[in-house]
């Protein structure tokens, strides 16, 4: 009953979504190559999956250091100090036709995250929010943050690209990505893994000995992407990876979501294809390429009755992986019953070694004054 009641509540939430996707005109390519767009589509699989599928370097290319500016919030949860971190984007997108139009988003070039630390050098996890999120205050709460603190962890909230404070002007957070157009989103997803291993590198030289993720709906498919670039030893890599209510395709979601839209009608009108999206996407579907983390650290955790990142996605996931969902009753909204699953996962993590006891605090800040920092390479 549980699981029927929250299916309900993400249909319901589905159809007031104003996603309008596929537009059948040039926009859907960002404008380059020239053509239909089912030559534009097919000229763009091509550019973009020609020796990058089996090569992750090529589009996922080793982050520098970044220089983070630091600013301290004040005190969290249970004694932790809050900072909040920038630093630019120095990400360069892989085709050269999506370069100008990546330079005119300004706000996106900084990237973002608040850190929750204790300031002596423990394990951290990164969350990384899903679509339309990037408010600190709302993040802190979804992923309970006070939890993971308490178990011996810092956390780090990640502003995904054009989302939060990276969003475009006026648009929502989330309006700009992930987009129907596969300039735009295959080029954002580079970004975004490029962000997150330089925040990554961040945090292991400022002490923390393992570095993991946990990511959820949109977070989650960006969690399942990152651990099939860079693993333990990787520059920004992984400990450990949680994907959770994860989306595997954003084409399949595209096109499910848009069933029964004018939009949908045009594109296929246009020769546009479920089969042609995923292969422009392919780049970064986060099972198009093995995973780089060993078995025991990987997790997928999923709703019973999620119905916009639908449980097969799951399924699929954790088939590549290797391993096995962990299922709650709910949603992909009521997450009925997902404190548990949470509390296994913690405490398999203890069985590998990671936190699993009440932290000790340090009296003082990870930082006394806000500023800008390069850490030693």
């Amino acid at each position: 009953m549980l699981t029927r009641a929250s299916a309900v509540i993400d249909r319901t939430v589905v159809r007031f979504m104003d996603r309008r996707p596929l537009p059948a005109r040039p926009s859907l390519s960002g404008g380059s190559p020239a053509g239909d767009p089912r030559t534009q589509l097919l000229a763009l699989a091509a550019a973009y999956n020609e020796d990058t599928l089996g090569a992750p370097s090529r589009f996922f290319p080793d982050p520098e250091p970044p220089a983070v500016a630091i600013a301290p919030v004040g005190d969290g949860p249970l004694g932790a100090h809050v900072v909040d971190l920038r630093y630019r984007s120095e990400y360069r997108p892989f085709l050269p036709a999506a370069r100008d139009r990546h330079m005119r988003a300004v706000r996106n070039l900084t990237a973002h995250a608040r850190w929750w630390t204790s300031g002596r050098g423990r394990p951290t996890i990164i969350v990384i929010h899903g679509w339309g999120g990037g408010n600190h205050w709302v993040t802190q709460r979804t992923f309970a943050v006070p939890y993971w603190l308490r178990h011996g962890y810092d956390v780090a909230a990640f502003v995904l690209p054009f989302h939060g404070e990276r969003a475009a002007g006026p648009l929502r957070s989330g309006a700009g990505f992930p987009s129907p157009s596969p300039l735009r989103t295959n080029e954002a997803f580079g970004q975004a893994i490029y962000d997150l291993r330089g925040l990554s590198r961040f945090l292991r030289d400022r002490g923390a000995p393992v570095v993991g993720a946990l990511g959820m709906s949109l977070g989650g498919y960006t969690t399942a992407l990152w651990a099939s670039v860079a693993g333990p030893g990787d520059a920004g890599g992984l400990d450990f990876a949680i994907a959770m209510i994860p989306a595997v395709s954003m084409a399949e979601l595209i096109w499910r979501h848009g069933e029964h839209s004018a939009a949908r009608l045009e594109a296929t009108k246009a020769g546009v294809t479920e089969d042609l999206l995923i292969d422009a996407f392919a780049v970064h579907a986060p099972t198009t390429r093995p995973v780089r983390l060993p078995r025991e650290r990987l997790f997928v955790i999923a709703g019973r009755g999620d119905r916009i990142t639908p449980p097969d996605h799951a399924e699929r996931l954790a088939a590549h992986w290797g391993v096995g969902v962990r299922w709650f009753d709910g949603g992909h909204l009521a997450q009925i019953g997902r404190g548990e699953v949470i509390r296994d996962v913690r405490r398999e993590l203890g069985k590998l070694g990671f936190p699993g006891r009440e932290p000790r605090w340090s009296s003082r800040p990870a930082t006394q004054t806000a500023g800008t920092e390069r850490p030693a390479r």
